[in-house]
């Protein structure tokens, strides 16, 4: 070791004998001397000032070592920065500009044991430094950068070594992640060091593995404190990327929304510079970390940067069905239906429009809506690559609704999505084409398959939700409905039952009984021998009814075919077990209207000559489900019967399972159809379910058969549906919130208690004392007259008299003046 510095002991005295003496002198030592190093702490803590003279000194020291190659001496010089940085971080800004020039000039020597050494006084350092004089010092914070840069590069360093490579990269990724746990980060020159930071964080993260690999999330935690490279353990290429994936993680976790925002950008950017669009899985496990690493009230940072990226180019072009787009959707796909991770703040109707527009453009070039795979590539999987993209946008649209849906964000949610999607549906509109001539029924069914998966969604919700139902933390009756998709909010949509393209009459009902099936409360029809009433609501009365006259309109329609008839037993079935005996008794009606239009000849056998059969059958299955539904064994066997009838004669077509091909080509096209001759009977059904479905009330069930009886459209008819109730709990006066009333005491003392006692003055003594007789003289009179004579005039006055006399008499004994009376 060199005794002697030159000409620099007799510049710095004092600190400059103590920051010499530091220093070993034998070969091969390669820490400073304790004692001595203690002396220097010491002096330089207790003389803060001595801090820049300590610092500018240790600068010239290290750069002479440098070029004559004492190496150890730069060793024990770092050790000592240590040292300085730990005792004096209170007054650390005064020094930290040689502690970074240090640093460089170590950094630039490529020799791994000092980048390792300089890697861990860069670590002690971030973790004091607050960064307070970056963009004030313009020198200092360029250095810093300056720093920064060079440890960044280190982080994707590469040799033909490759143990050199993996420890170069270790010193630069724990760097990275001191950079980023400091205060100084956040600093004036935020955004400067989130640019060098987050490249190299995300160029080790995808070059760690392909673009189809996702990231491993079980890594545990690194301390970057203890270098395993100073300990001899070898460096694994895992551990790169660990700490790659952690530093990302601990960079969001930190960052406020602009900061957030900021880093997406550069994300988005990074993925477009390098073409690592394509596969996403890679990209995608990116993205996914980051949302578990951001704060709650940021994660819907994500949802609105990567629709802002989706937006930057023209949905219409064909050129936008590409690998970027196509990742960017798969994105929002994987974000919005993550396992808990609710996006705080996201607006519901906004994203949902934002999707529904962008979805609706991109068809204009696929001209057909891709939510399934082509069957000629699925042997093989040798799919048009085009093909891959337009599938990965559609059903990544589709299934972000259904993921957006998933999360409950407001009451009422699930309403306005389906209302918002109901409208666009557009079901008074004659127009073929529309929204710049995508046609009506493309547009519908894209519509209706958008609905379709909201509701999926909601099946979700409710079986997680009858889960704990069924646990016993709650009975089904007090099952929250709020929460869940409300049947008024079809009612917009039910005029599509009418609309002469049978493919659309029969995706809108199969969506509708979806829905209707998935919101069907788990509860008996009949609780204690009586019925349970469902329909409580006015706006669902209002759906059942415009249900119900569309049907009427539905059959008369001259394309209704097999579908339509299985879609029409599907809602009739649905509606039952979704709103119970209520509905029940309003659909009898209107069944037996439908047997009569097919008995008086309104339904024609023109230009399917099956179409009365099909609607004659609606009538029975839907009957023999009623059956089933409230174990009415007479009905069961009575309808059983009627179609056994049919069977023999060739009178009964299947319509409660889906007509295959086949099948509907007979049913439509058949020549000789046989006359129906068994109908049901009215008062054998009546008779049977009466004793069922009457109510508690309704002792001998007259109110329910002359219901039952009702003509459809009669006076009867219209006079039950309007007069229909809603009905209340019997111990609803129970469930009532009361307000608490003090006076309702039976203790006089506590009520008295309660009211705000007056001070007596000399003003008011004369009421004072007028109170206390009146008392008395008045419960004197209430116990004396037990029949509640009143006083008359006379009477009262001469009480007045007296107790005016009284109490001027006892003023006179005060020495009071006595008030003019």
């Amino acid at each position: 070791m060199v005794s002697c510095f030159g000409p620099l002991c007799t510049h710095y005295a004092k600190h400059a004998q103590l920051i010499k003496s530091c220093y070993p002198t034998k070969e091969g030592e390669k820490g400073p001397r304790s004692s001595e190093l203690s002396y220097l702490t010491f002096y330089a803590s207790s003389r803060p000032a001595k801090l820049t003279k300590v610092g500018s000194y240790l600068e010239k020291k290290v750069e002479r070592d440098i070029a004559k190659g004492r190496k150890q001496n730069n060793q024990v010089t770092l050790h000592i920065v240590k040292a300085l940085i730990q005792s004096c971080h209170r007054d650390l800004n005064l020094f930290s500009k040689w502690i970074v020039r240090i640093l460089n000039k170590i950094l630039d020597t490529r020799d791994i044991e000092l980048e390792d050494l300089a890697c861990e006084t860069f670590v002690i350092f971030c973790n004091y430094h607050d960064g307070s004089t970056l963009g004030i010092d313009t020198a200092l914070t360029k250095e810093y950068e300056q720093l920064l840069g060079k440890f960044a590069n280190f982080c994707n360093y590469t040799n033909t070594d490759k143990d050199l490579t993996l420890k170069m990269q270790y010193i630069g990724h724990r760097a990275m992640q001191a950079a980023v746990t400091s205060n100084a980060f956040h600093g004036p020159d935020f955004k400067a060091q989130l640019d060098i930071v987050v490249p190299a964080l995300l160029k080790s993260l995808i070059a760690s593995g392909g673009a189809e690999n996702r990231l491993e999330k079980n890594y545990g935690s690194i301390d970057i404190k203890q270098s395993i490279i100073s300990r001899g353990e070898p460096v694994e290429v895992t551990a790169i990327e660990a700490l790659a994936g952690q530093t990302t993680g601990i960079l969001f976790s930190k960052s406020n929304g602009a900061a957030v925002r900021a880093a997406l950008g550069l994300v988005f950017q990074f993925a477009e510079s390098t073409e690592q669009w394509w596969p996403p899985d890679r990209i995608i496990s990116i993205l996914e970390l980051i949302l578990d690493s951001v704060q709650a009230q940021y994660r819907y940072l994500l949802i609105s940067e990567t629709l802002q990226q989706l937006q930057t180019g023209d949905p219409t072009k064909p050129t936008y069905l590409n690998s970027r787009n196509a990742s960017l959707v798969s994105i929002l796909d994987n974000v919005l239906n993550a396992i808990n991770a609710p996006l705080l703040g996201v607006s519901v109707l906004e994203v949902l429009n934002s999707l529904f527009t962008l979805l609706i453009k991109t068809i204009h070039v696929t001209t057909i809506l891709r939510d399934t795979l082509p069957a000629e590539g699925e042997q093989d999987g040798s799919y048009n690559q085009q093909v891959l993209y337009e599938y990965a946008i559609h059903k990544g649209i589709l299934h972000s609704m259904g993921g957006l849906a998933a999360q409950q964000y407001y009451q009422n949610q699930l309403d306005d999505m389906v209302g918002y999607l109901i409208a666009k549906l557009r079901t008074s509109t004659a127009l073929e084409k529309v929204d710049g001539g995508l046609p009506i029924t493309l547009y519908r069914h894209t519509v209706i398959v958008c609905l379709n998966n909201i509701v999926l969604a909601q099946k979700s919700l409710i079986s997680s939700s009858d889960k704990s139902i069924n646990s016993g933390r709650r009975p089904p009756s007090d099952m929250p409905l709020d929460d869940r998709i409300s049947a008024s909010s079809w009612t917009a949509g039910v005029g599509l039952l009418t609309e002469k393209h049978p493919e659309t009459r029969s995706d809108f009902a199969h969506s509708l009984v979806q829905c209707l099936d998935v919101t069907t409360p788990i509860q008996e029809p009949i609780v204690n021998g009586h019925p349970l009433h469902l329909l409580h609501m006015h706006s669902d009365i209002l759906f059942v009814n415009t249900v119900s006259h569309a049907i009427v309109e539905w059959v008369q329609l001259s394309n209704f075919d097999s579908r339509d008839a299985h879609a029409l037993y599907s809602i009739l079935c649905a509606l039952t077990h979704r709103f119970g005996v209520d509905v029940t008794i309003k659909t009898v009606p209107l069944v037996f209207k439908l047997q009569s239009m097919v008995q008086d000849g309104t339904i024609k056998g023109q230009p399917f000559p099956g179409r009365p059969h099909e609607l004659a059958a609606v009538t029975v299955a839907w009957f023999t489900m009623v059956g089933k539904f409230y174990g009415v064994d007479s009905l069961i066997e009575y309808t059983e019967h009627i179609q056994q009838e049919r069977e023999r004669s060739n009178q009964w077509y299947e319509v409660t399972v889906p007509p295959s091909d086949n099948n509907r080509e007979f049913m439509e096209h058949s020549s000789h159809p046989t006359v129906i001759t068994s109908f049901l009977d009215r008062h054998v059904v009546v008779e049977a379910l009466s004793p069922i479905l009457r109510d508690q009330q309704d002792t001998h069930g007259l109110q329910l058969e002359s219901k039952l009886y009702a003509e459809w459209g009669s006076e009867a008819f219209l006079s039950h549906e309007q007069s229909t109730r809603i009905h209340a709990s019997d111990d609803i006066n129970e469930r009532k919130p009361r307000l608490s009333n003090p006076w309702s005491s039976p203790e006089p003392s506590k009520r008295d208690s309660l009211k705000k006692k007056d001070s007596i003055k000399v003003e008011n003594l004369k009421e004072a004392l007028t109170q206390p007789q009146q008392k008395a003289e008045s419960s004197s009179v209430s116990d004396s007259t037990s029949n509640s004579m009143q006083n008359t005039p006379s009477r009262k006055s001469s009480i007045n008299v007296i107790r005016k006399t009284d109490i001027n008499t006892l003023l006179t004994e005060l020495d009071l003046e006595p008030t003019a009376q």
